[in-house]
């Protein structure tokens, strides 16, 4: 409990080198940080801000991965929207007798 005390103490003034991002900006910022880290920590795994230098790339990997997924699955959602328009609901359902020609390379999967 005492060590969250003295946490709560000196939060606010890391508030500005630790955060969650949630925009692009907040990602940028965090960024800089590690930037910055990684020019002072180098490849030292004894550096006193080894452990912070990881934190902060925790965090910028975490919003990488929810920005990818959003994405994808935004992509995902505009593909089924355009598939939708292309192909109504009173669309005839195509069978391999009704080609003009086949594609050799094809084989019937």
């Amino acid at each position: 409990m005492l060590e969250i005390k003295k946490i709560q103490d000196i939060w606010p003034q890391l508030t500005s080198i630790v955060f969650v991002p949630h925009t692009e900006n907040d990602y940028d910022k965090l960024s800089a940080v590690r930037n910055d880290l990684i020019a002072i920590v180098g490849r030292s795994q004894n550096h006193p801000l080894t452990s912070l230098m990881e934190v902060v790339d925790a965090l910028i990997k975490k919003y990488e991965s929810e920005k990818e997924m959003k994405e994808r699955d935004a992509w995902h959602n505009f593909s089924l929207q355009m598939l939708s328009k292309a192909y109504g609901e009173d669309e005839p359902e195509y069978t391999t007798d009704m080609l003009k020609w086949v594609n050799p390379d094809y084989e019937g999967k």
